[in-house]
């Protein structure tokens, strides 16, 4: 059923404007990526002896550009630049929380030495842009 605006703008002649998520589920995921990624860059990253240890500065803005790369292709009205947003934010979040990790391994393999949530959570929202990449790109062909 056709709002009256959208039947105005057909009499018109004038092109009915599109709203947001323009190319539907995924890109609402992509929002919440973004977000989970900038919430996991603030969060501990590791836990050691039980204390805390945040990302270090240039970590921390890594991590803050893969979210805002997530965000990027969250917003976009293009499918192509919306799948490459969500591949370069997703990619980067998980590239930089498995060299965290492996870092951290490497330093210390006891059970004292643990990623801490907001590495866990990156990794996350790392995974979930890349997968919502992917449905973007296979919806690709139906628009």
């Amino acid at each position: 059923m056709a709002t009256r605006r959208e039947l105005r703008h057909a009499l018109s002649g004038a092109r009915a404007y599109e709203r947001w998520p323009y190319f539907g589920r995924p890109q609402k995921r992509l929002l919440v990526a973004g977000i989970a990624m900038w919430i996991g860059a603030l969060l501990p990253w590791v836990m050691i002896l039980g204390q805390s240890l945040r990302a270090a500065p240039l970590a921390l803005s890594w991590a803050l550009w893969a979210g805002l790369m997530t965000l990027a292709g969250a917003s976009v009205r293009w499918r192509n630049i919306a799948t490459l947003s969500a591949v370069l934010g997703g990619g980067g979040a998980i590239y930089l929380t498995t060299w965290q990790a492996t870092t951290l391994f490497k330093a210390c393999l006891s059970t004292q030495c643990l990623p801490g949530p907001g590495l866990v959570l990156l990794l996350a929202a790392g995974v979930f842009a890349l997968i919502q990449a992917l449905g973007l790109f296979r919806g690709r062909s139906s628009s």
